[in-house]
C-alpha cells in the first residue's frame, strides 16, 4: 500500500512541478526582452559581440520541457525566400525587430546569406501557433564566423475585459410599456427568455468537465506536446464555460428586440437540439449600411493576449495593391462615402476582434448540435456593450475554423435584438443552422484531405443533406481560378506568423475576402 501511494505521489509531483517551476506564460515576453536588453548592454560595455553562446547562457538552452526551439532554414527553398521577403513587408505590424536593418540583411540587401538559423524562445500559449522571441543567427558569404544578425518578436494585442470602462447597455425600457398587450408580450418574452437562458446555462455547465479534460489533457498532450497542468488551462476553460453560461442566462434580460409572441415562440422552438434552427425565425431585417466588421478566431486561442488576429485586421485595413478588387475606389485614406451600403470601406474600415478565450472543440460540437451557444452569447454581448452597436444598426461578421459556427449563432442572437447582420464570411470551419444574414459564405480548403476541418465541414453537409446548412453558400477557396501555395493553407489562423519558422500562413487572405465585404 505504501509503495502505491508513493508511486502516485511521484507521478503527481512529476506532472505538476515542472509546470510550477518553468518560466512560461504571462509576462514571459517582458522577462525575455529585459534579459536581452541587459545582455546587449553588457556586451557593449565590454566591447564584445553578442553571440549564440551568450544568448543561451543568459536565456537558456533547448532541453526537456523548455519552450526553446532551433530551426535551420533551407535558403534554397522558395517558401523560405518568400518568408524572408514577407518579414520585411510586415515589419512593425505584428513583428517588432532589432536592429533597424535586420530584414534588409535577411533579404540579401547587405550580402548573400550562406546559412541561417532561428533560435526561438516561446513566451505564450496559443495552441500550436506559439509566438516567440526569435534570434537570427548565421553567416554571410565570405565570412567564416557565425554572428547574431538581430532578433524580433511577435506582439499581439493585450486588450482585456477590464479595459472596458463603460456601463452595460440596457435596451429594455420598462417606462414605455404601452398597455395590456405590451405587458402580456413582455411577460411571455421574459418567461421564454428564462427557459432559453436556463437551457443555455445548463448546457455550458454540463460541458465544463469535458472542457477541462480537453484543455488539460487532449490540447496539452496531443496539440502542444506539453505535460498537463503546466498552465492550469483546464481550470480556465471551465471558468470560461461558467462565465459564458451566466452571460447566456442574463443576456436577454438586458436586450429586447421588441419581438412579437410568434417570434418569441419560434426562438423557443429554435432551442430544440439538432433540428431547432429549422423552426427558428426565418425572416431577415431590411438591408442597411453596414459599417462595422467583427472577427473571431477558432479554438485553442488562450487568453486575451493570445487572440492573434492582428495581421488579419492589418490585411483587411491595408489590402495589397495588387489584390484590390478592380472596381474598388483608390480614394485617399480617411475619405469615405457614407451612402455606400452593405460594405466595409477597405480603405479605412471599422474592424474589431471579439476574443474567443480558452475555447475548445467541445464548444463547437455543442453549438453544431444546438445544445448551448455560450460563446456566441459572449460575442453578442461584447459587440453591443463595447462597440456602440444598437438596434437598427447593420454589421458584418467573419470567423475562422470554430469561429464560423460562433458567427452563425451570434447572428441569430443579434437578429432577435433588432441588429442586422448583412454578411457572414467563414473560413475553413463547420456551419450548421440558419443564419438570418443577407449573405452567408463559407470557404473551405479545396485540396482534398489537405485540411481536416474542411473535410469535417463537408461531411456534416452530406450527412444532413444540407438541411441544416440552409442559406450557407459553400465554396472552395479558389479565388478567381487561382490559389496560393498549398503550404499557406494550413489550418492556422489566417495571417499568423509561425513563432518557430516565421512562415506566414495567409492563404485565405485574398481578394475574395475584401471583395465580399465591398
Amino acid at each position: 500500500m505504501f509503495n502505491i501511494k508513493l508511486t502516485i505521489s511521484m507521478i503527481l509531483l512529476f506532472i505538476t512541478l515542472p509546470g510550477c517551476l518553468i518560466r512560461y506564460g504571462e509576462g514571459r515576453l517582458d522577462q525575455l526582452l529585459l534579459s536581452v536588453d541587459e545582455l546587449k548592454k553588457e556586451c557593449e560595455a565590454n566591447g564584445e559581440e553578442l553571440t549564440e553562446e551568450k544568448i543561451k547562457e543568459e536565456l537558456g538552452k533547448p532541453g526537456f520541457l523548455k519552450p526553446i526551439y532551433e530551426e535551420d532554414l533551407k535558403l534554397a527553398s522558395d517558401i523560405t525566400q518568400k518568408t524572408l521577403r514577407d518579414l520585411n513587408k510586415d515589419k512593425g505590424v505584428a513583428l517588432k525587430h532589432y536592429p533597424r536593418d535586420l530584414y534588409d540583411v535577411l533579404s540579401g540587401n547587405n550580402g548573400e546569406l550562406k546559412n541561417l538559423k532561428l533560435l526561438s524562445y516561446v513566451y505564450d500559449r496559443m495552441g500550436f501557433e506559439d509566438p516567440s522571441l526569435t534570434f537570427y543567427i548565421g553567416n554571410l558569404e565570405g565570412e567564416d564566423e557565425s554572428k547574431v544578425f538581430g532578433w524580433d518578436y511577435v506582439e499581439y494585442g493585450t486588450e482585456t475585459r477590464c479595459s472596458f470602462k463603460g456601463e452595460k447597455k440596457v435596451f429594455i425600457n420598462y417606462d414605455k410599456i404601452g398597455g395590456p398587450a405590451d405587458c402580456l408580450r413582455l411577460s411571455y418574452t421574459i418567461l421564454v427568455d428564462t427557459v432559453i437562458g436556463l437551457k443555455q446555462f445548463a448546457g455550458e455547465i454540463i460541458k465544463s468537465p469535458i472542457s477541462f479534460v480537453e484543455a488539460e489533457f487532449i490540447e496539452n498532450i496531443f496539440v502542444e506536446k506539453k505535460i498537463p497542468f503546466y498552465k492550469l488551462d483546464g481550470f480556465r476553460a471551465v471558468g470560461e464555460d461558467w462565465r459564458n453560461g451566466i452571460t447566456a442566462l442574463t443576456y436577454r434580460y438586458r436586450v429586447d428586440g421588441n419581438q412579437g409572441m410568434l417570434a418569441t415562440t419560434q426562438n423557443l422552438l429554435g432551442e430544440i437540439p439538432v433540428i431547432g434552427s429549422l423552426f427558428d425565425q426565418w425572416y431577415k431585417k431590411d438591408s442597411g449600411t453596414a459599417n462595422k466588421l467583427f472577427l473571431t478566431r477558432g479554438i485553442y486561442g488562450g487568453n486575451d493576449s493570445a487572440q492573434n488576429m492582428d495581421l488579419w485586421v492589418h490585411y483587411l485595413t491595408n489590402p495589397p495593391v495588387q489584390e484590390r478588387p478592380p472596381d474598388q475606389s483608390t480614394r485617399q485614406s480617411g475619405s469615405t462615402t457614407p451612402d455606400e451600403t452593405n460594405r466595409v470601406d477597405t480603405d479605412r474600415p471599422y474592424i474589431k476582434v471579439i476574443p474567443y478565450r480558452h475555447g475548445g472543440g467541445i464548444d463547437v460540437f455543442w453549438a453544431l448540435f444546438n445544445i448551448s451557444h455560450g460563446y456566441a452569447y459572449d460575442m453578442a454581448s461584447e459587440i453591443i456593450s463595447k462597440y456602440d452597436v444598437n438596434p437598427g444598426d447593420s454589421i458584418h461578421l467573419s470567423g475562422h475554423s470554430g469561429g464560423v459556427q460562433r458567427n452563425i449563432a451570434t447572428a441569430r442572437i443579434l437578429n432577435d435584438d433588432g441588429i442586422k447582420v448583412e454578411k457572414i464570411y467563414g473560413i475553413a470551419g463547420p456551419a450548421l443552422g440558419y443564419a438570418p444574414s443577407n449573405e452567408t459564405k463559407v470557404v473551405l480548403n479545396s485540396k482534398f484531405l489537405d485540411d481536416p476541418v474542411s473535410e469535417i465541414s463537408r461531411l456534416l453537409r452530406y450527412i444532413t443533406l444540407d438541411l441544416l446548412t440552409l442559406n450557407v453558400d459553400w465554396n472552395d477557396d479558389i479565388c478567381n481560378n487561382s490559389r496560393k501555395d498549398d503550404e499557406f493553407y494550413k489550418h492556422i489562423t489566417p495571417g499568423f506568423v509561425d513563432g518557430r519558422t516565421r512562415l506566414k500562413y495567409d492563404g485565405y487572405l485574398n481578394a475574395c475576402l475584401t471583395d465580399f465585404f465591398k
